[in-house]
């Protein structure tokens, strides 16, 4: 059984304990813990696409920073097939993922959005701390950025 967004909101009520959680009518909803999480979730109608973005922190000067970032993007070695940007304007990194909810179940589409935000948050700590998770599955001890 495919997603729907009004039954995906509903099971995130329920999961995250949040009973006011909705769309604005820009189709945006926003999910903010201070120094955690900052999550927005953007919803496209004619895509039935979830658009997920997280800011993780300030790209900056460092040449090794912008190269690990980068290498992370690779085959999304370091990011579980979510992606690495830069917002021009700002210089802030994000990380930015789709869920095509035509695809997948609503059980599947909650478990992706648990990843996102959990790699969210693992950039967010390397890049406040100086350095960049490599893997999905931790840290690279011998990568500094």
């Amino acid at each position: 059984m495919n997603a729907s967004i009004d039954h995906l909101v509903e099971q995130l009520r329920v999961v995250l304990s949040l009973p006011d959680l909705k769309f604005n009518e820009d189709r945006v909803c926003c999910l903010f813990r201070p120094g955690e999480l900052d999550l927005q979730m953007e919803w496209v109608p004619n895509q039935a696409r979830l658009m997920l973005l997280s800011p993780l922190g300030l790209m900056g000067d460092d040449p090794l920073r912008s190269r690990a970032l980068l290498a992370a993007n690779f085959l999304f070695s370091g990011t579980r097939g979510e992606t690495l940007s830069l917002e021009p304007d700002s210089d802030e990194v994000f990380l930015c993922a789709g869920i095509d909810l035509d695809e997948v179940s609503t059980l599947h589409a909650i478990e992706m959005l648990s990843r996102f935000i959990d790699t969210a948050k693992q950039w967010r700590a390397a890049l406040a701390g100086g350095r960049a998770p490599m893997s999905p599955l931790g840290f690279a001890g011998s990568i500094r950025v």
